[in-house]
């Protein structure tokens, strides 16, 4: 008897050899700006669409032979983690994003609820406790053979709480971004111009996307072997596939380098002193690196 690691389906090879066309192109033109950009803190994208690049290339030959454990596995594993990598990039934008616009008098715990110097390490710490989890889920889901049916129940319980360890870091921080777009208008006077709007609708659309994928995942492993979105294909194609190619090319359009002065691996705040001048609020402003 043939083997089907994909269990209750059949995976379309058509649809894997699409989307490892549009992962491989998207990922190219994302290493591409990372280079042409030197936006270097941007490395976790950079890392989580390569290996979405790589769990897709993969999905195509295991489409093909669903016999194959270590094609299926690699697909499985990279093309799961993935998108938690790419929440680091998210946190890392929003951090630097919110010290190149903020006053001094407004980066506070009762403005943002979270310290700002703080910001990037809070939800990176709670990102790789869920990486973490989850890669320890999917690791026991891979030793599993296709008939040891409570071991790969027992990954998929484990990987359900990274997931939600992820939704709940995640969520608060897609409510945090959110927020902080009608908190900003507080200090509008004293913005440096607008463009940078434009980053910050770019990561909440992209939170919000992430968070649907996350709501995905956990409704597919909490249904079980035998749920609907596990016994299916399509779901996965949308709600995984479709959202995090979007993600993907958001960034692509709206890229942090276009937007912010800080892209290095330090990140440089600016330390901003309110002066009254006649017309109005004027900035000084002086430099200083810290730590990531």
């Amino acid at each position: 008897m043939t083997v089907n690691w994909y269990a209750h389906y059949d995976p379309s090879f058509p649809t894997a050899i699409v989307g490892a066309i549009l992962f491989g192109t998207v990922g190219f033109v994302t290493l591409f700006q990372f280079f042409q950009k030197r936006c270097w803190f941007w490395w976790p994208l950079v890392l989580g669409t390569m290996m979405e690049m790589a769990g897709y290339i993969a999905r195509a030959p295991s489409s093909k032979y669903t016999d194959n454990k270590n094609m299926y596995i690699v697909q499985l594993v990279m093309i799961i983690l993935a998108p938690g990598i790419m929440a680091a990039a998210c946190y890392m934008a929003m951090g630097r994003l919110i010290l190149h616009i903020t006053p001094p008098s407004h980066l506070r715990f009762r403005t943002l609820w979270v310290p700002a110097r703080f910001i990037t390490p809070t939800f990176v710490l709670f990102d790789i406790l869920s990486f973490g989890i989850q890669l320890i889920g999917a690791s026991v889901i891979a030793s599993a053979s296709i008939a040891d049916f409570d071991r790969a129940q027992r990954g998929s319980r484990i990987v359900e709480i990274g997931l939600a360890v992820q939704l709940i870091c995640f969520g608060f921080f897609s409510f945090v971004a959110a927020r902080f777009s009608f908190v900003a208008k507080r200090w509008e006077s004293a913005w440096p111009g607008r463009e940078w709007l434009k980053l910050l609708y770019a990561i909440n659309v992209a939170c919000a996307i992430i968070l649907l994928r996350s709501i995905y995942r956990m409704i597919e492993f909490a249904g079980g072997r035998d749920g609907y979105v596990r016994t299916h294909e399509w779901p996965f194609w949308v709600f995984d596939s479709f959202f995090i190619w979007c993600v993907l090319v958001v960034f692509t359009i709206f890229h942090p380098a276009d937007f912010l002065p800080n892209v290095g691996l330090r990140k440089t705040v600016v330390k901003r002193t309110d002066v009254e001048g006649t017309g109005g609020h004027e900035m000084l402003s002086s430099r200083i690196s810290v730590a990531n």
